[in-house]
Protein backbone atom coordinates (compact mmCIF):
# COMPACT_ATOMS: atom_id res chain seq x y z
CA UNK A 1 0.00 0.00 0.00
CA UNK A 2 1.48 3.68 -1.21
CA UNK A 3 2.02 6.00 1.66
CA UNK A 4 0.87 9.49 0.74
CA UNK A 5 3.13 12.05 2.01
CA UNK A 6 2.17 15.62 3.07
CA UNK A 7 2.56 18.50 0.32
CA UNK A 8 5.85 20.25 1.12
CA UNK A 9 5.19 23.58 2.21
CA UNK A 10 6.99 26.56 0.73
CA UNK A 11 9.24 28.15 3.30
CA UNK A 12 7.24 31.65 2.25
CA UNK A 13 3.77 30.15 2.67
CA UNK A 14 3.32 31.55 6.27
CA UNK A 15 4.55 34.54 5.12
CA UNK A 16 2.16 38.23 5.23
CA UNK A 17 2.80 40.35 2.44
CA UNK A 18 1.31 43.40 1.64
CA UNK A 19 1.91 44.84 -2.67
CA UNK A 20 2.50 48.70 -3.67
CA UNK A 21 2.04 48.54 -7.04
CA UNK A 22 0.65 50.12 -10.15
CA UNK A 23 -2.81 48.44 -11.46
CA UNK A 24 -3.38 45.04 -11.92
CA UNK A 25 -3.19 45.27 -15.97
CA UNK A 26 0.06 46.56 -15.85
CA UNK A 27 3.09 44.46 -16.52
CA UNK A 28 5.10 45.07 -12.93
CA UNK A 29 1.90 44.29 -11.38
CA UNK A 30 1.28 40.62 -13.55
CA UNK A 31 4.74 40.09 -13.14
CA UNK A 32 4.64 40.34 -9.28
CA UNK A 33 1.24 38.48 -8.99
CA UNK A 34 3.51 35.40 -11.13
CA UNK A 35 6.23 35.96 -8.65
CA UNK A 36 4.19 35.35 -5.36
CA UNK A 37 2.31 32.72 -6.73
CA UNK A 38 4.99 30.76 -8.06
CA UNK A 39 6.86 30.93 -4.76
CA UNK A 40 2.90 29.90 -2.62
CA UNK A 41 3.11 33.11 -1.06
CA UNK A 42 -0.99 33.08 -0.21
CA UNK A 43 -1.48 35.67 2.07
CA UNK A 44 -1.32 38.83 -0.06
CA UNK A 45 -2.89 41.96 0.62
CA UNK A 46 -2.92 44.74 -2.34
CA UNK A 47 -2.66 48.32 -2.05
CA UNK A 48 -2.65 50.83 -4.73
CA UNK A 49 -1.37 53.62 -3.25
CA UNK A 50 0.72 55.11 0.11
CA UNK A 51 -2.52 56.20 1.73
CA UNK A 52 -4.14 52.78 2.28
CA UNK A 53 -0.86 51.19 3.67
CA UNK A 54 -1.18 53.17 7.43
CA UNK A 55 -4.27 50.91 8.26
CA UNK A 56 -3.01 47.90 7.26
CA UNK A 57 0.96 48.66 9.07
CA UNK A 58 -0.94 49.55 12.33
CA UNK A 59 -2.45 46.09 12.94
CA UNK A 60 1.49 44.84 13.03
CA UNK A 61 0.31 41.64 10.60
CA UNK A 62 2.32 42.90 7.79
CA UNK A 63 5.78 40.97 7.57
CA UNK A 64 7.12 42.32 4.19
CA UNK A 65 6.03 45.08 1.79
CA UNK A 66 6.40 44.64 -1.92
CA UNK A 67 6.91 47.96 -3.14
CA UNK A 68 7.17 49.15 -7.18
CA UNK A 69 10.37 51.44 -7.01
CA UNK A 70 8.54 54.17 -9.43
CA UNK A 71 5.00 53.67 -7.66
CA UNK A 72 5.50 54.64 -4.14
CA UNK A 73 8.28 52.62 -3.13
CA UNK A 74 10.89 55.04 -2.22
CA UNK A 75 8.72 56.83 0.01
CA UNK A 76 7.97 53.35 2.23
CA UNK A 77 10.10 53.67 4.58
CA UNK A 78 9.57 57.79 5.68
CA UNK A 79 6.03 56.13 5.45
CA UNK A 80 6.63 53.92 8.37
CA UNK A 81 9.11 55.97 10.61
CA UNK A 82 6.19 59.13 10.31
CA UNK A 83 3.82 56.76 11.50
CA UNK A 84 6.14 54.95 14.00
CA UNK A 85 6.86 58.47 16.12
CA UNK A 86 3.16 59.09 15.76
CA UNK A 87 2.05 56.21 17.43
CA UNK A 88 4.57 53.23 17.53
CA UNK A 89 4.48 50.34 15.15
CA UNK A 90 4.50 46.79 16.71
CA UNK A 91 6.91 45.99 14.89
CA UNK A 92 8.61 47.81 11.40
CA UNK A 93 8.26 44.87 8.41
CA UNK A 94 10.73 44.23 5.94
CA UNK A 95 10.72 46.21 2.19
CA UNK A 96 11.21 44.94 -0.74
CA UNK A 97 11.90 47.28 -3.85
CA UNK A 98 11.12 45.60 -7.17
CA UNK A 99 11.17 47.21 -10.34
CA UNK A 100 11.20 47.35 -14.01
CA UNK A 101 15.62 46.34 -15.07
CA UNK A 102 17.38 47.28 -17.94
CA UNK A 103 18.87 44.57 -20.14
CA UNK A 104 22.08 45.15 -17.84
CA UNK A 105 20.18 45.14 -14.69
CA UNK A 106 18.97 41.59 -16.33
CA UNK A 107 22.95 40.36 -16.43
CA UNK A 108 23.80 40.95 -12.71
CA UNK A 109 20.63 39.13 -11.32
CA UNK A 110 19.62 39.64 -8.03
CA UNK A 111 20.96 42.57 -5.42
CA UNK A 112 20.44 42.85 -1.69
CA UNK A 113 20.84 46.19 0.31
CA UNK A 114 23.91 45.38 1.58
CA UNK A 115 26.16 44.73 -1.77
CA UNK A 116 27.28 47.18 -4.30
CA UNK A 117 26.76 47.01 -7.74
CA UNK A 118 27.70 48.73 -11.56
CA UNK A 119 26.37 52.57 -11.15
CA UNK A 120 24.99 51.67 -14.30
CA UNK A 121 22.37 49.27 -13.14
CA UNK A 122 19.08 50.59 -12.68
CA UNK A 123 15.50 49.57 -11.22
CA UNK A 124 12.85 51.27 -12.15
CA UNK A 125 14.55 54.36 -13.96
CA UNK A 126 16.78 55.18 -10.99
CA UNK A 127 20.11 53.79 -10.56
CA UNK A 128 21.18 50.83 -8.14
CA UNK A 129 23.77 52.99 -6.27
CA UNK A 130 21.10 55.39 -5.25
CA UNK A 131 18.71 52.79 -4.29
CA UNK A 132 21.65 51.50 -1.73
CA UNK A 133 22.39 54.94 -0.40
CA UNK A 134 18.80 55.33 0.46
CA UNK A 135 18.69 51.59 1.54
CA UNK A 136 21.16 52.66 4.55
CA UNK A 137 19.16 55.75 5.55
CA UNK A 138 16.29 53.58 5.96
CA UNK A 139 18.56 51.01 7.75
CA UNK A 140 19.77 53.47 10.29
CA UNK A 141 16.06 54.27 11.06
CA UNK A 142 15.82 50.84 11.94
CA UNK A 143 14.08 49.60 8.65
CA UNK A 144 15.86 47.27 6.43
CA UNK A 145 15.41 47.31 2.74
CA UNK A 146 16.26 44.72 -0.11
CA UNK A 147 15.87 45.00 -3.99
CA UNK A 148 15.22 42.65 -6.86
CA UNK A 149 15.82 43.52 -10.34
CA UNK A 150 13.25 41.20 -11.76
CA UNK A 151 13.54 38.26 -13.79
CA UNK A 152 12.44 34.64 -12.55
CA UNK A 153 11.35 33.22 -9.53
CA UNK A 154 15.22 32.26 -8.60
CA UNK A 155 15.89 35.97 -8.66
CA UNK A 156 12.95 36.87 -6.49
CA UNK A 157 13.52 33.75 -3.89
CA UNK A 158 17.26 35.04 -3.35
CA UNK A 159 16.39 38.71 -2.58
CA UNK A 160 13.63 37.78 -0.53
CA UNK A 161 15.56 35.29 1.56
CA UNK A 162 18.57 37.53 2.22
CA UNK A 163 16.26 40.09 3.41
CA UNK A 164 14.46 37.80 5.57
CA UNK A 165 17.72 36.64 7.25
CA UNK A 166 17.66 40.17 8.92
CA UNK A 167 15.43 39.73 12.20
CA UNK A 168 12.50 42.68 11.83
CA UNK A 169 12.91 45.72 14.38
CA UNK A 170 10.31 45.40 17.37
CA UNK A 171 8.76 48.73 18.11
CA UNK A 172 7.26 49.07 21.79
CA UNK A 173 3.19 48.38 21.73
CA UNK A 174 1.27 51.68 21.21
CA UNK A 175 -0.27 51.07 24.43
CA UNK A 176 2.59 50.34 26.61
CA UNK A 177 3.85 53.06 28.80
CA UNK A 178 7.44 54.05 28.09
CA UNK A 179 10.33 53.56 30.05
CA UNK A 180 10.77 56.66 32.63
CA UNK A 181 13.96 57.99 32.15
CA UNK A 182 15.67 60.12 34.19
CA UNK A 183 14.64 63.78 35.42
CA UNK A 184 16.35 67.21 34.99
CA UNK A 185 16.64 66.97 39.13
CA UNK A 186 18.74 63.53 38.50
CA UNK A 187 20.59 64.78 35.95
CA UNK A 188 21.80 67.78 38.68
CA UNK A 189 22.58 65.58 41.70
CA UNK A 190 24.59 63.53 39.37
CA UNK A 191 26.40 66.28 38.63
CA UNK A 192 27.04 68.15 41.69
CA UNK A 193 27.68 64.63 43.87
CA UNK A 194 29.70 62.61 40.98
CA UNK A 195 27.36 59.98 42.47
CA UNK A 196 26.85 56.82 40.08
CA UNK A 197 29.26 58.36 37.27
CA UNK A 198 32.37 57.71 36.03
CA UNK A 199 34.64 57.98 33.23
CA UNK A 200 35.84 55.31 30.61
CA UNK A 201 38.71 55.40 28.03
CA UNK A 202 37.83 53.83 24.10
CA UNK A 203 41.56 53.14 23.36
CA UNK A 204 42.74 54.43 19.96
CA UNK A 205 44.98 52.45 17.56
CA UNK A 206 47.83 52.73 14.76
CA UNK A 207 46.25 50.84 12.72
CA UNK A 208 49.46 48.91 10.90
CA UNK A 209 50.48 48.19 14.18
CA UNK A 210 48.36 47.53 16.38
CA UNK A 211 49.71 49.42 19.23
CA UNK A 212 47.73 51.85 21.69
CA UNK A 213 48.66 55.38 20.37
CA UNK A 214 46.01 57.44 22.61
CA UNK A 215 42.27 57.66 23.87
CA UNK A 216 39.11 58.93 24.62
CA UNK A 217 37.58 59.53 27.93
CA UNK A 218 33.65 58.90 27.61
CA UNK A 219 31.40 59.65 30.56
CA UNK A 220 29.05 56.44 31.89
CA UNK A 221 25.90 57.16 34.09
CA UNK A 222 24.24 54.37 36.00
CA UNK A 223 20.98 55.71 37.07
CA UNK A 224 19.42 53.68 40.03
CA UNK A 225 16.33 53.45 38.29
CA UNK A 226 16.81 53.29 34.54
CA UNK A 227 20.17 51.39 34.63
CA UNK A 228 22.91 52.57 31.59
CA UNK A 229 21.89 55.90 30.82
CA UNK A 230 23.52 56.65 27.03
CA UNK A 231 25.39 59.81 26.26
CA UNK A 232 22.05 60.29 23.65
CA UNK A 233 20.43 61.04 26.67
CA UNK A 234 22.55 62.27 29.34
CA UNK A 235 24.22 65.31 26.72
CA UNK A 236 21.11 66.77 25.60
CA UNK A 237 19.42 67.02 29.26
CA UNK A 238 22.85 68.42 30.17
CA UNK A 239 23.25 71.45 27.47
CA UNK A 240 19.21 72.16 28.24
CA UNK A 241 19.96 72.93 32.06
CA UNK A 242 23.25 75.00 31.55
CA UNK A 243 25.43 72.39 33.19
CA UNK A 244 27.82 71.83 30.14
CA UNK A 245 30.95 73.22 32.30
CA UNK A 246 30.16 71.33 35.48
CA UNK A 247 30.23 68.26 33.38
CA UNK A 248 33.26 69.15 32.01
CA UNK A 249 34.84 69.85 35.06
CA UNK A 250 34.21 66.53 36.21
CA UNK A 251 35.61 64.72 32.87
CA UNK A 252 38.57 66.97 33.38
CA UNK A 253 39.73 66.29 36.84
CA UNK A 254 39.64 62.37 36.12
CA UNK A 255 41.43 62.44 33.11
CA UNK A 256 44.14 64.50 34.80
CA UNK A 257 43.98 61.79 37.54
CA UNK A 258 44.14 59.24 34.51
CA UNK A 259 47.36 60.93 33.19
CA UNK A 260 48.78 61.34 36.70
CA UNK A 261 48.43 57.52 36.78
CA UNK A 262 49.99 56.75 33.18
CA UNK A 263 53.35 59.27 34.47
CA UNK A 264 53.64 57.24 37.21
CA UNK A 265 53.72 54.20 35.20
CA UNK A 266 56.55 55.94 32.63
CA UNK A 267 53.74 56.02 29.90
CA UNK A 268 53.18 58.83 27.87
CA UNK A 269 49.65 58.76 26.15
CA UNK A 270 47.53 61.39 24.90
CA UNK A 271 43.72 61.34 26.56
CA UNK A 272 41.06 63.50 24.63
CA UNK A 273 38.28 65.16 26.09
CA UNK A 274 34.90 66.16 24.66
CA UNK A 275 33.46 69.76 24.91
CA UNK A 276 30.74 71.59 23.36
CA UNK A 277 31.69 75.13 21.45
CA UNK A 278 29.74 76.73 24.57
CA UNK A 279 32.49 74.84 26.75
CA UNK A 280 35.23 75.82 24.75
CA UNK A 281 33.95 79.46 24.52
CA UNK A 282 33.96 79.71 28.53
CA UNK A 283 36.01 82.99 29.33
CA UNK A 284 39.57 81.53 30.87
CA UNK A 285 38.91 78.37 30.09
CA UNK A 286 42.45 77.77 28.38
CA UNK A 287 44.40 79.79 31.39
CA UNK A 288 42.60 77.42 34.04
CA UNK A 289 43.41 73.92 32.06
CA UNK A 290 47.27 75.43 31.52
CA UNK A 291 47.50 75.74 35.16
CA UNK A 292 46.11 73.31 36.43
CA UNK A 293 47.94 70.79 34.19
CA UNK A 294 51.50 72.72 35.58
CA UNK A 295 50.35 71.81 39.22
CA UNK A 296 49.92 67.96 38.15
CA UNK A 297 53.20 68.57 36.64
CA UNK A 298 52.21 67.35 33.10
CA UNK A 299 52.46 68.59 30.06
CA UNK A 300 49.88 70.07 28.13
CA UNK A 301 50.27 67.87 24.75
CA UNK A 302 48.64 65.18 26.98
CA UNK A 303 45.32 66.59 27.16
CA UNK A 304 43.39 67.32 24.15
CA UNK A 305 40.50 69.27 23.29
CA UNK A 306 37.81 67.51 20.69
CA UNK A 307 35.26 69.79 19.52
CA UNK A 308 31.97 68.35 19.06
CA UNK A 309 29.26 68.97 17.02
CA UNK A 310 26.13 68.86 19.51
CA UNK A 311 25.48 72.36 19.54
CA UNK A 312 25.38 75.32 17.60
CA UNK A 313 28.24 77.84 17.42
CA UNK A 314 27.21 80.95 18.32
CA UNK A 315 29.63 82.92 17.25
CA UNK A 316 32.69 82.32 15.00
CA UNK A 317 34.98 84.86 15.81
CA UNK A 318 34.93 84.17 19.45
CA UNK A 319 35.33 79.95 18.89
CA UNK A 320 38.42 80.63 16.55
CA UNK A 321 39.80 83.29 19.63
CA UNK A 322 38.70 80.21 22.23
CA UNK A 323 40.32 77.56 19.96
CA UNK A 324 43.38 79.05 18.98
CA UNK A 325 44.16 80.01 22.85
CA UNK A 326 44.15 76.29 23.38
CA UNK A 327 46.65 76.08 21.20
CA UNK A 328 49.17 78.78 22.46
CA UNK A 329 48.67 76.92 25.99
CA UNK A 330 49.88 73.70 24.08
CA UNK A 331 46.37 71.98 24.00
CA UNK A 332 46.25 69.77 20.69
CA UNK A 333 43.07 70.77 19.16
CA UNK A 334 40.73 67.97 17.21
CA UNK A 335 37.81 68.57 14.97
CA UNK A 336 35.29 65.37 16.37
CA UNK A 337 32.83 63.66 14.02
CA UNK A 338 34.41 65.29 10.64
CA UNK A 339 31.22 65.39 8.05
CA UNK A 340 28.29 65.24 10.51
CA UNK A 341 26.95 68.61 12.11
CA UNK A 342 28.59 71.60 12.85
CA UNK A 343 31.92 69.70 11.72
CA UNK A 344 31.87 70.64 8.34
CA UNK A 345 34.67 72.06 5.41
CA UNK A 346 33.77 75.11 5.88
CA UNK A 347 34.45 74.94 9.94
CA UNK A 348 37.65 73.25 8.79
CA UNK A 349 38.49 76.04 6.37
CA UNK A 350 37.80 78.77 8.75
CA UNK A 351 39.18 77.58 11.98
CA UNK A 352 42.84 75.95 13.29
CA UNK A 353 42.86 72.42 14.09
CA UNK A 354 45.44 69.72 14.74
CA UNK A 355 43.73 66.55 14.29
CA UNK A 356 40.64 65.67 12.25
CA UNK A 357 38.30 62.63 13.34
CA UNK A 358 36.13 60.56 10.63
CA UNK A 359 32.40 60.62 11.33
CA UNK A 360 31.64 56.73 12.59
CA UNK A 361 28.63 56.77 10.07
CA UNK A 362 30.90 56.96 7.11
CA UNK A 363 33.49 54.20 8.54
CA UNK A 364 30.61 51.34 8.84
CA UNK A 365 29.36 52.02 5.41
CA UNK A 366 32.96 51.67 3.89
CA UNK A 367 32.01 47.90 3.08
CA UNK A 368 29.05 48.58 1.14
CA UNK A 369 29.06 52.29 -0.18
CA UNK A 370 31.69 53.22 -2.39
CA UNK A 371 30.86 56.88 -1.82
CA UNK A 372 31.71 56.20 1.83
CA UNK A 373 35.09 55.46 1.11
CA UNK A 374 35.49 58.01 -1.34
CA UNK A 375 34.65 60.45 1.55
CA UNK A 376 36.83 58.44 3.87
CA UNK A 377 39.68 58.65 1.14
CA UNK A 378 39.43 62.41 0.50
CA UNK A 379 39.14 63.41 3.81
CA UNK A 380 42.98 61.57 4.90
CA UNK A 381 44.23 63.84 1.44
CA UNK A 382 42.76 66.61 2.74
CA UNK A 383 44.19 66.20 6.52
CA UNK A 384 47.26 65.45 4.77
CA UNK A 385 47.33 68.43 2.73
CA UNK A 386 46.36 70.46 5.67
CA UNK A 387 49.18 68.98 8.30
CA UNK A 388 46.85 67.70 10.23
CA UNK A 389 46.32 63.62 12.29
CA UNK A 390 43.50 62.05 11.39
CA UNK A 391 41.63 59.37 13.46
CA UNK A 392 38.61 57.27 11.90
CA UNK A 393 36.18 56.74 14.85
CA UNK A 394 33.59 53.65 14.83
CA UNK A 395 35.13 50.85 13.80
CA UNK A 396 32.91 48.01 14.28
CA UNK A 397 34.28 45.55 11.34
CA UNK A 398 37.72 43.84 11.45
CA UNK A 399 37.90 43.97 7.62
CA UNK A 400 37.53 47.66 7.39
CA UNK A 401 40.98 48.36 9.39
CA UNK A 402 42.98 46.84 6.23
CA UNK A 403 40.46 49.08 4.64
CA UNK A 404 41.22 52.16 6.19
CA UNK A 405 45.22 51.33 6.18
CA UNK A 406 44.94 50.83 2.28
CA UNK A 407 43.30 54.58 2.59
CA UNK A 408 45.56 55.81 4.44
CA UNK A 409 44.29 56.36 7.38
CA UNK A 410 47.17 56.15 10.27
CA UNK A 411 44.48 55.64 13.25
CA UNK A 412 41.44 54.55 14.62
CA UNK A 413 39.25 53.53 17.33
CA UNK A 414 36.15 51.44 17.57
CA UNK A 415 34.93 48.01 18.76
CA UNK A 416 36.64 45.88 16.56
CA UNK A 417 40.07 47.21 18.29
CA UNK A 418 38.44 47.44 21.67
CA UNK A 419 35.35 48.21 23.74
CA UNK A 420 35.66 51.51 26.15
CA UNK A 421 37.61 49.86 29.40
CA UNK A 422 37.29 50.82 32.84
CA UNK A 423 40.11 52.66 33.96
CA UNK A 424 41.71 49.68 35.77
CA UNK A 425 41.59 47.65 32.53
CA UNK A 426 42.97 50.48 30.47
CA UNK A 427 45.72 50.68 32.56
CA UNK A 428 46.44 47.01 32.03
CA UNK A 429 46.79 47.36 28.63
CA UNK A 430 49.29 49.61 27.93
CA UNK A 431 51.42 49.53 31.09
CA UNK A 432 51.64 45.81 30.62
CA UNK A 433 53.54 46.61 26.98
Amino acid sequence: MKTLRPPVRSEFNTLRVTTLTPDAGKDGARWLDTMLSAMEIVNVSKVRTLSMLPALLQSGEVDVIVADVEHGGLMVPTLLKTLDAASPLVRFPHVLWVGQPTLLNLLHGPVAATQETPALSRIGGLSVTALLAHARLARRAGIHVGMVHGGGKAAFTEALRALLQVAPVRRQASGAAPAAGPTEADVIEALTTGKNLRVMLQPQYDLRTRRIIGAEALLRWHHHDVGEVPPSVLIPMVNRLGLHLLLFSFIETRVIDVLLVLKSRQVALPIALNASAETVCTPGLAQRLAEKMQRAGLPPERLKIELTGDLQIPDELLLSAALNTLRTKGFPVSLDDFGQGSATLNLLARMSFDEVKIDGAFVRDMQTSASARAVIGATVHLARLMNLKVVAEGIEDAACIEALVKLGCPAGQGYALARPMELRDFFDSVCSK
